[in-house]
C-alpha cells in the first residue's frame, strides 16, 4: 500500500514542471529550436534561486538520508504530497498572460508523459530509500528536457494528424466553387485590417474571417472546418509567417484570389535572418496570385514600393502618398479619434472614426481599397468605418478606474510601436509608457532598442519596463536621451507593473501598455 502511495505521490510530484513544460513548448509554437532557447534562458534566470533552495533543503535532505527508522518511506511520500499540493496551490493564483490551452496535441502530450512516468515510477519504487531521495531533484527538472524525445517521438503521429486535417479543409474549399479567397499578410497590421475589413464587408456579402490570430496553417485549417459553410462568399484569411517559404505554403493552401499587404519590417530576423527574406516572404503572397487576380499594396512603405514583382496581376496602391490609388490626406487626431479624408480618382471623402493612430489610418485604407473594388460606395463604407469597433489590444482605449488606458499589448514590432507612441505624445495630462520592448529581432535588437528609447524619451513622462534583462538597452538609451532617471522604473513582471500604476497614475493622465510579452519570454 505504501509503495502505490509513493507512486501517486510522485506522478503528483512532476505535475507543475509537466504542465509548465508543455505550457512553454506551446508558447514557442511547438517548435523545439524555441523551446529550447526557453530552457537555456529559464536556467539562467533561475540558477541562483535554485542553489539557495537547494542548500536550504540540504540539512532535510541528509536527514532523510541517514535516518534508517522503518517509517522513512511513509514520511518521504507524506512530504511528496505536500509539496506537491502547495506548488499546485501557488500555480492556481498564478497570473499567466497566455493560459495553456488543453487543445488534442497538448492532451496527446499529457498522456505521453503520464506513460512514461508510469512505467518510470513503477520501477524507481523499487530502488534503494536513499538513491529515491537523491534523484529527486533530477526528476524535477526532468520534463523539461523529456519533452524533446516524447515531442521529437510523436512528430510522425502529429505529422499524419495535421495532414488529415488539411487534407480536410482543402477538399472543403475545393468544393467550395463561389468562394473568393482575400489573403492578408505583413509583418504588422494584418489582424487590424481583417478585422475592419470584415466590418466593411459583411453587410453586402456573406463573408468570414480567420478568428483571433489563427494566422498558420493549422490555425487556418480550423478556421475552414469550423467557420465555412456553403453560403459564405468571401473568406478573409490572415496569414502569419516566422520563417522562409510559410507564406508559400498557406497561399499554395487557400489559393487566394486577391492580396493585401499591409507593411514590411523586420520581425522575426531571428528565424528569416535577414530583411531581404522577410520581403521576399511576404511579397510572395501576391506573386501566388493568378494572372487575374488583384495585389493591394502599401505605397507608403519603400520595401513594398521597392520590389518587383514576378507576375502579372493588378495591383492596387494604398497610403498617404500622393500617387496611391486610394489616398488618405488631412489627418487629424485627438483624444475622441481620427478625421481624415480618402481620395481616389476625382473622389473625396470625409472619414471619423475612433481608432487611433496613423497606422490605423493606413489599415481603414487598405480595407477600403479592397471593398470599393468589391462594389461597396463610399457612402456606405464611410457610415461603417465611423461605427468601427476598437480592434482587440491594438491601441484600444479603455477608461481604468484611475487612468486613461491605451491597450496596444500585441503589437510587437519598431514601426507600430513608433506610431503608438505618437498617439501618446498627443495626449493630455501626465503620459505612462509601460513596454518589455521587442524580441525576435536578432542582431538588431540593441539597435531598435536605442531608436524606441528616444523616441520615449519625447513622447512620455514616465517609463514602466517589464523585466530586467530584455530592457536594459532601452535603460541605457533613456539615459543617453537625458530622461530623468527618477522617471525610469523597472519591474520583474506584468503584474508588479500594473501594482505600480496604481500608485503612480492619477485619473486624467494616459497609460500606453505597447507589447506584452508570452509567459515564454516574460522574465
Amino acid at each position: 500500500m505504501i509503495k502505490f502511495m509513493l507512486f501517486l505521490a510522485l506522478l503528483l510530484f512532476v505535475y507543475i514542471p509537466t504542465k509548465e513544460a508543455i505550457h512553454m513548448y506551446q508558447q514557442n509554437r511547438y517548435q523545439q529550436e524555441r523551446y529550447f532557447y526557453w530552457i537555456k534562458q529559464t536556467i539562467q534566470r533561475k540558477a541562483p534561486y535554485i542553489g539557495k533552495y537547494v542548500l536550504a533543503f540540504l540539512p532535510i535532505l541528509g536527514l532523510l538520508i541517514l535516518y534508517n527508522h522503518k517509517n522513512i518511506t511513509i514520511l518521504f511520500t507524506l512530504l511528496l504530497f505536500i509539496y506537491s499540493y502547495l506548488c499546485m496551490k501557488i500555480d492556481d493564483h498564478k497570473k499567466y498572460i497566455k493560459p495553456l490551452v488543453y487543445t488534442h496535441r497538448v492532451q496527446r502530450l499529457l498522456i505521453a508523459y503520464y506513460l512514461f512516468y508510469s512505467v518510470f515510477f513503477y520501477f524507481y519504487i523499487q530502488w534503494e530509500i536513499r538513491i529515491q531521495i537523491i534523484s529527486l531533484p533530477l526528476i524535477f527538472v526532468g520534463p523539461w528536457f523529456l519533452l524533446f524525445l516524447i515531442a521529437a517521438g510523436m512528430l510522425p503521429i502529429e505529422k499524419q494528424i495535421r495532414g488529415y486535417y488539411v487534407k480536410d479543409a482543402r477538399k472543403m474549399l475545393q468544393a467550395h466553387t463561389n468562394l473568393s479567397t482575400i489573403g492578408i499578410t505583413g509583418s504588422y497590421g494584418k489582424t487590424s485590417v481583417k478585422t475592419i475589413l470584415q466590418s466593411l464587408l459583411c453587410d453586402e456579402y456573406y463573408s468570414f474571417m480567420t478568428p483571433h490570430s489563427y494566422n498558420n496553417l493549422m490555425g487556418i485549417t480550423i478556421s475552414i472546418r469550423t467557420l465555412l459553410k456553403p453560403l459564405h462568399e468571401i473568406f478573409i484569411c490572415e496569414m502569419g509567417a516566422d520563417h522562409i517559404h510559410e507564406i508559400q505554403e498557406l497561399a499554395q493552401f487557400v489559393q487566394p484570389q486577391m492580396a493585401v499587404i499591409t507593411a514590411i519590417g523586420p520581425q522575426h530576423l531571428q528565424t528569416f535572418q535577414t530583411m531581404e527574406n522577410i520581403i521576399q516572404e511576404k511579397m510572395s503572397l501576391a506573386e501566388s496570385l493568378p494572372a487575374h487576380g488583384i495585389a493591394f499594396l502599401n505605397k507608403d512603405d519603400p520595401h513594398i514600393t521597392k520590389y518587383r514583382l514576378r507576375n502579372k496581376c493588378k495591383v492596387v496602391w494604398f497610403g498617404i502618398h500622393e500617387d496611391a490609388d486610394y489616398r488618405a490626406c488631412h489627418i487629424r487626431y485627438s483624444k475622441d479619434g481620427t478625421q481624415f479624408q480618402i481620395k481616389h480618382k476625382e473622389e473625396t471623402y470625409d472619414v471619423k472614426t475612433q481608432l487611433l493612430g496613423e497606422h490605423n489610418v493606413l489599415n481603414i485604407l487598405a480595407a477600403v481599397a479592397v471593398a470599393h473594388t468589391l462594389h461597396i460606395s463610399f457612402e456606405k463604407l464611410a457610415s461603417i468605418i465611423a461605427q468601427l469597433p476598437y480592434v482587440e489590444h491594438r491601441l484600444q482605449v479603455k477608461q481604468m478606474p484611475n487612468y486613461t488606458l491605451i491597450d496596444n499589448a500585441y503589437n510587437s514590432n519598431p514601426k507600430g510601436a513608433s506610431y503608438s507612441l505618437q498617439v501618446l505624445k498627443q495626449m493630455p495630462h501626465k503620459r505612462i509608457l509601460v513596454t518589455p520592448g521587442f524580441i525576435d529581432l536578432g542582431d538588431i535588437t540593441k539597435q531598435e532598442h536605442h531608436t524606441f528609447a528616444k523616441q520615449m524619451a519625447h513622447c512620455c513622462d514616465i517609463v514602466i519596463l517589464v523585466g530586467i534583462k530584455q530592457t536594459k538597452d532601452i535603460v541605457d538609451g533613456l539615459k543617453e536621451a537625458r530622461f530623468p532617471k527618477q522617471c525610469i522604473h523597472v519591474v520583474s513582471t506584468v503584474q508588479e507593473a500594473f501594482q505600480l500604476l496604481d500608485k503612480v497614475a492619477q485619473k486624467e493622465d494616459t497609460v500606453l501598455i505597447e507589447n506584452d510579452l508570452p509567459d515564454a519570454f516574460n522574465h
